[in-house]
């Protein structure tokens, strides 16, 4: 049997033992050799504990039953990369407990093109789902990639923005690459297994979601980017573990400030003070890309050279409209206080507040209680 299926064998294993069977295949001899080896011989060659000698011994199964499935992975659209393949991601080579080997669906992000990690809270406020889409809508037309791990808030809004803008994103899941988790995001999901984006994880297809699974996940995240950008986090928020292997893989971290009176704020202000970079604008991300030495990308930027950003046209709208988008903001306001701070009839107010919705300026949250838009022309 070749030796790419004992790879393979290998990968499926990962599950148990996160980021030591690299080196455990590399002691053995190669993964045909470690498959080869009985219990007591991996304890002596591999200097392994007994626990995880006969976890590797209970999970080798039949020769053909490991062709079968690693075959069977292209007709599944899935295919295997080894860490010792030339397309393994060389911002993982070197990461503490790199992955043996990753299962994809889709492709993989360029390492030619700078990439930002865009994470946070699960349950976002309006301002910090605006803040994601801003970001990931700007960054992706400045021809940078989008990480993230496709969950429900943070994640998922920037990757989805991110494709809409026509830029790139690339998921890293908790599960395997052939299920949807959450599978509220089904419709993210397979657009990101499309047009050169991504669903990327290092547990095998069929492992199920579970909490346990997650934080080893993020390790891939933030190996995989340049820059990390928290949106929204609290102060015990899982979004800081991925934060803590940022830091520990030598990754720039940023932050969106928030308001000290909001509890979802209360971990990106606990990392500014410890040191973290403001993510002010997008051009503070751009710098800090340039800075980690992705130049390359920002002067073939498909939007402009190198310190021009691409930024949305300008719309040309009448005055009034302006007027009360001039009045909308982060926070939700009632039509009653926009029509009483415009000094605007509510009919018409509300009659403007539609146009400017289809406009895409302007978004009803709840009944009556209106915010800026996505589009952030105003901002």
């Amino acid at each position: 049997m070749e030796e790419r299926i004992y790879d393979y064998w290998v990968a499926t294993l990962q599950d148990g033992y996160i980021g030591k069977l690299a080196d455990i295949a590399d002691a053995a001899g190669g993964a045909a050799s470690l498959y080869e080896m009985s219990g007591r011989e991996l304890m002596m060659k591999c200097g392994i504990s007994e626990g995880l000698a006969a976890y590797i011994s209970e999970n080798k199964r039949d020769t053909g039953i490991l062709e079968e499935e690693y075959y069977g992975l292209g007709t599944k659209g899935i295919s295997y990369v080894n860490h010792t393949d030339m397309d393994f991601p060389q911002k993982l080579a070197n990461i503490p407990s790199r992955p043996y080997g990753l299962f994809v669906k889709g492709g993989l992000p360029s390492e030619l093109t700078g990439s930002v990690a865009i994470i946070g809270a699960r349950e976002c406020s309006e301002y910090g789902r605006l803040m994601a889409e801003y970001f990931a809508d700007r960054l992706a037309k400045n021809n940078v990639q989008i990480i993230s791990g496709m969950a429900w808030g943070i994640d998922g809004i920037a990757q989805s923005a991110a494709l809409c803008a026509g830029g790139k994103s690339f998921a890293i899941l908790g599960c395997g690459v052939d299920i949807t988790y959450p599978a509220k995001n089904r419709s993210l999901y397979d657009k990101l297994c499309e047009n050169g984006n991504g669903v990327i994880s290092e547990y095998a297809p069929g492992t199920r979601a579970e909490p346990r699974r997650f934080p080893p996940r993020n390790r891939i995240i933030s190996g995989l980017c340049d820059v990390l950008l928290v949106v929204e986090a609290r102060a015990k928020s899982g979004t800081l573990i991925t934060v803590d292997m940022a830091i520990d893989q030598g990754r720039t971290v940023m932050v969106v400030p928030g308001r000290l009176t909001d509890s979802l704020s209360a971990g990106c202000i606990n990392l500014l003070y410890q040191g973290a970079l403001p993510a002010t604008g997008v051009e503070a991300v751009m710098e800090q890309l340039e800075i980690k030495g992705q130049k390359s990308f920002i002067k073939t930027a498909r939007h402009g050279k190198k310190g021009n950003i691409a930024e949305p046209k300008s719309r040309d709208i009448p005055a009034d409209l302006a007027k009360v988008a001039d009045i909308l903001a982060l926070d939700p306001k009632s039509a009653e206080q926009i029509a009483q701070e415009a000094d605007i009839r509510l009919p018409d107010v509300l009659k403007m507040l539609t146009r400017l919705e289809l406009e895409g300026l302007s978004k009803e949250i709840s009944p009556g209680y209106f915010v800026k838009a996505a589009d952030l022309k105003y901002v």
